[in-house]
């Protein structure tokens, strides 16, 4: 999740979009090629990679490959000492494209499993392979020490690392619908080529006679940590890890820096800032609310910090665990409420001390704040910490606790802790960072919820801190004229259109701005999940979009022909059935075809948004035949679910077995699709007066509302199966009303339809088409607290908030889809099939 969270943080960085887009190449500096290249050579840059492949067509499509690390200061001179040997011998190559690609796939959540790599090498075989090991050691020996790449091998503690992977872009789809790097085994089939943060060689890979001469560091060189016996890992990050351990009999954590690696704004490493936490705790040693330092020491080339064992939870963690999400539970919002200001009174008074002894934290989070179990609050990682009074440059921050105004380490702080006093009342999106006048909006919330006595003590604590400014946006947005509710669905409705179409991009065949990378499904442009599907089912008859389905034709079919994704929401089948609800019968059918051929009853992915239910579904009325076979196998796996792990399976609605559910149902096998979905319940829900979906995948367990995996999609699932059978109904309605309860929540992090609180709305929707209005009431007087305003247009943030979205799944058309599905009868008609 943290390095999907980086990689939307990262295409946030264009200020002259609203909405997320790779950073403009202008603004990068380039590394570049000197030697000059004959026609036999490719030579392509992209977004990510400069490519120079030589004969490309004769590339083998997997083998042993060859990574060079280089520092960011040394990468420019590693290239040009590398690249002509490599041209005068005709091997390919890649390395990163520009400067800042090489710091952000160094950086500190970058991904551990790609970090390091400056310049891949595709040798054309092994002998080549074998000989090139010590030739680029040799090359690249007068260089300093890179990145240590953890994908790899490295060769005789040099820049020259290796792995056995793929050379050709060869994908698979996981059982969970997730497009992934591949490989094939001797037998043909493919195998997920997995970049790890160690290394893995695959079974059918025998080591290579030049191994043997490979040498590895001394064991004395880590002598210093034979000391401590590791436990087991608290956190990773490319910087390195935290670790429990023992010494002396004594619980310790042991934070490890990296050389070179978890590059920060400032370009230092992991090394540099561990290095420099010590320091800084060194100054503050006798505070009480601040973590002890036992010392720090070098053990090759990492450097380690020795602090005190503190049992008790991050903020992140309590918020997750013990904030009163449920509006029904009011004794645990009035523990919450006197718990949440007894922390905020305590770290306002260690912020201070800190001030006092002259240094500002730089990076205060929820994540460095821990609560031990008697309440008391201590903090910890405090890697960026400078000068009270120094000037603001940070090398680390988090978003939404961050103030790019702040002039000094002390303001940042300040403001960093109004920033958490008020997440820890409303733990939303940093909306505020788009459009700063919504602030009076979430007050206003937050009286109704927790009372007017909880605005007065933020407001105390927010009369310190300077206005904030935009980060990801060159001036901020307003807010929507009108408070969105029954009243003004249509005047919504339309502010959404305007929204969406002013932004789109008619000329093109990635008509939704969006992030979309080299490692992007190129159908992901057309999709409904992300795509121009999504688009063209939340807005009927408008000329301008039947113009680009009418001009784009052949490239849609072209895209198609090529596409793997097959899936509801990720794929050929839902773009296909919005096309024929928009009138374009003949495409439509022209992408079923495809479809017919591409099927796999084989496939894993067994879900209702990527998978067999949703691709069953939508043949359901054009080929019953096929999705009765698709069904018969679905049949058969669930009869083989082992029940003693059920616990570990994905159940949503859109993700798992909650879209079986659904299909089966749709096809009359009521029994099936009961037991299924009183299974999921039986296992998955917990609570007494309240049901509700809970996950345990972050080491904690934490209410999971939401219409894909969650709450929500199960509660919509029964309500649909209650309304068509009135026995089931007699049976259940108690169940419902539990799982019901736990639907009625004061807020959830996004907005977005499938992991957001405007999945609420088909529930509450078919409620009110029940006479029951409270839930639907409540979920648009919700919305409110994360919608923003472009002049007459209104716009959602998308996924985590740094930027707007326009598609169905994170943005404006799955919230217009469902505002205009308000109208509807059906609990599912928010979706094409």
């Amino acid at each position: 999740m943290l390095e999907e969270q980086v990689k939307y943080l990262n295409a946030a960085r264009n200020l002259d979009s609203l909405f997320y887009t790779c950073q403009k190449r202008e603004q990068e500096h380039l590394f570049v090629l000197k030697k000059k290249l004959d026609g036999r050579w490719l030579d392509k840059n992209s977004v990510y990679w400069h490519y120079v492949l030589y004969e490309p067509d004769k590339l083998p499509v997997q083998g042993w490959k060859i990574h060079l690390s280089a520092t960011v200061k040394q990468a420019q001179g590693m290239l040009d000492a590398v690249a002509p040997r490599l041209i005068e011998q005709g091997i390919s190559f890649k390395f990163q494209a520009s400067l800042e690609r090489l710091i952000m796939a160094n950086s500190k959540y970058a991904d551990r499993g790609e970090s390091g790599k400056f310049i891949t090498i595709y040798p054309r075989d092994e002998a080549e392979f074998a000989g090139l090991l010590p030739k680029l050691q040799q090359l690249t020996a007068a260089f300093a020490l890179g990145p240590y790449i953890l994908s790899d091998q490295n060769w005789q503690e040099s820049n020259v690392y290796f792995r056995y992977g793929g050379f050709k872009p060869v994908y698979m789809t996981t059982a969970a619908g997730e497009r992934v790097p591949a490989i094939y085994d001797p037998a043909g089939n493919k195998l997920e080529d997995q970049r790890l943060p160690y290394y893995q060689q695959p079974d059918f890979v025998a080591d290579l006679p030049v191994f043997a001469r490979n040498i590895f560091p001394k064991q004395a060189a880590f002598a210093p940590l034979k000391k401590y016996q590791i436990q087991e890992a608290l956190h990773f990050s490319n910087a390195g890890g935290v670790y429990l351990a023992l010494h002396e009999g004594r619980k310790v954590v042991l934070k490890e820096g990296r050389q070179q690696a978890g590059l920060d704004a400032k370009l230092r490493d992991g090394f540099a800032r561990v290095e420099n936490e010590a320091k800084i705790l060194r100054q503050l040693a006798d505070l009480p609310g601040v973590v002890t330092c036992l010392g720090d020491f070098s053990s090759w080339r990492h450097h380690f910090l020795l602090e005190e064992f503190i049992a008790g939870q991050s903020l992140e963690e309590l918020l997750a665990t013990d904030f009163p999400f449920v509006l029904a539970d009011i004794g645990k919002r009035n523990r919450y409420k006197a718990r949440a200001i007894k922390i905020l009174q305590q770290l306002k008074k260690i912020i201070a001390q800190v001030h006092a002894r002259g240094i500002g934290i730089g990076d205060l989070s929820l994540s460095n704040i821990l609560v031990t179990q008697g309440d008391t609050v201590r903090l910890i990682d405090l890697e960026n910490a400078g000068g009270a009074s120094e000037k603001y440059t940070p090398g680390l921050t988090t978003v939404g606790f961050v103030n790019p105004a702040a002039r000094t380490f002390a303001e940042a702080d300040d403001f960093a802790l109004m920033r958490i006093a008020y997440y820890l009342f409303l733990p939303i999106i940093p909306v505020a960072d788009l459009a700063p006048g919504i602030i009076s909006k979430h007050e206003k919330w937050i009286a109704t919820y927790f009372g007017q006595d909880t605005v007065a003590f933020l407001r105390e604590i927010a009369d310190t801190t300077r206005p904030s400014a935009p980060i990801f946006l060159k001036k901020p947005l307003a807010m929507p004229a009108k408070e969105l509710s029954q009243q003004t669905v249509a005047a919504f409705a339309s502010g959404l259109s305007r929204g969406i179409l002013r932004h789109l991009h008619f000329d093109r065949l990635a008509l939704v701005p969006n992030l979309l990378d080299e490692n992007t499904d190129p159908f992901a442009q057309l999709n409904l999940e992300h795509g121009a599907a999504g688009v063209l089912w939340a807005i009927d008859q408008n000329a301008d979009l039947r113009n680009w389905v009418a001009s784009q034709q052949a490239e849609i079919l072209e895209l198609a022909q090529e596409a793997k994704a097959l899936g509801l929401l990720n794929g050929i089948s839902g773009l296909a059935n919005v096309l024929e609800k928009r009138d374009f019968p003949d495409l439509a059918k022209q992408l079923r075809q495809l479809l017919y051929q591409k099927v796999d009853l084989a496939s894993a992915d067994i879900s209702l948004a990527t998978g067999l239910s949703g691709i069953a579904l939508s043949l359901l009325e054009d080929d019953p035949d096929l999705s009765g076979k698709i069904a018969e196998n679905l049949l058969a796996r669930w009869r083989q679910v082992d029940f003693n792990k059920f616990r570990d399976e994905d159940v949503g609605l859109l993700t798992g077995w909650g879209g079986v559910s659904y299909l089966f149902w749709r096809l009359g096998q009521k029994e099936t699709a009961e037991e299924i979905l009183l299974r999921i319940l039986r296992e998955h829900a917990k609570g007494t007066d309240e049901l509700a979906i809970t996950d345990q995948s972050r080491g904690f367990e934490r209410l999971i509302p939401y219409l894909e995996n969650g709450t929500f999609g199960l509660a919509l699932l029964m309500h649909k199966f209650m309304r068509e059978d009135p026995a089931f109904r007699q049976n259940y309605q108690l169940l419902f009303e539990k799982l019901k309860k736990s639907c009625m929540t004061y807020c959830t992090y996004m907005e977005t339809l499938v992991s957001g609180y405007s999945g609420v709305l088909p529930l509450a929707k078919a409620l009110a088409d029940d006479g029951d209005t409270t839930m639907l009431d409540y979920a648009l007087a919700a919305l409110n607290q994360y919608l923003v305003a472009n002049d007459d247009e209104i716009l959602p943030p998308g996924k985590y908030g740094y930027k707007l979205s326009l598609d169905f799944s994170t943005g404006s058309a799955g919230l217009l889809t469902l505002l205009k599905d308000l109208r509807q009868g059906d609990e599912f008609s928010w979706l094409p099939v």
